[in-house]
């Protein structure tokens, strides 16, 4: 059963934005905190990520995906040549004595690390693009930090816990990712109200956080 709020909120998704795969995985991940079946830690923590990595992406519609690290590695490896590397490399009066690698491998290095540093861009973009997306923050000096450092314990927390590893989590993994959804669920809560309550929720949730 949904709050009030929480029926605001997958009414904002499913109706108002018209994501409705939003709106259910929302109201699953709810669910699931609710009931806690076995294997619900990782369910809420891939849906929470989602929301954080995806929803304003899918509303602006902003360019994401992943580097492709795999062709890079998979490009420089074909043609990689084992004695540019390891044994031979000698060091002399500090400076590094060994062999000089084509231009087309120092190419394929530096589009690896330009991709890398797009990427990185993209991330940063994805965490400021929710608040101005859905908060109305168009300069992101004025985001308060508060609001940022949550958004970004949140979804580090759920990135960790997203994806099934061969241990077992920590022992206070169920309390946080209640912690964590709650917080992302607060902000959603904002950004469905109306512009009177998003301002007064926006307050609310700063005394809370500064209190």
């Amino acid at each position: 059963m949904l709050t009030t709020e929480q029926q605001n909120v997958f009414d904002w998704l499913n109706d108002k934005l018209q994501v409705p795969v939003f709106a259910e995985a929302y109201k699953g991940a709810l669910d699931l905190l609710d009931e806690k079946p076995p294997g619900y830690i990782t369910f809420v923590a891939h849906t929470g990520r989602d929301i954080m990595n995806l929803l304003a992406r899918t509303i602006t519609g902003t360019e994401g995906g992943l580097v492709e690290y795999r062709m890079h590695v998979n490009k420089l490896q074909a043609k990689w040549q084992p004695e540019w590397g390891g044994q031979g490399l000698t060091t002399s009066d500090n400076a590094q004595v060994g062999h000089l690698i084509p231009y087309d491998i120092c190419q394929i290095i530096k589009d690896l690390i330009a991709d890398h540093e797009t990427g990185q861009k993209r991330e940063n973009m994805a965490d400021i693009l929710f608040f101005r997306t859905f908060l109305d923050y168009d300069d992101k000096d004025r985001i308060p930090q508060n609001f940022l450092k949550e958004w970004k314990a949140a979804k580090k927390w759920f990135l960790a816990h997203a994806h099934l590893r061969p241990r077992r989590f920590a022992a206070d993994a169920p309390s946080e990712v209640t912690r964590h959804f709650q917080a992302l669920d607060g902000l959603l809560y904002v950004a469905a109200s109306s512009e009177f309550e998003r301002i007064r929720g926006i307050h609310e949730i700063l005394e809370e956080t500064n209190g």
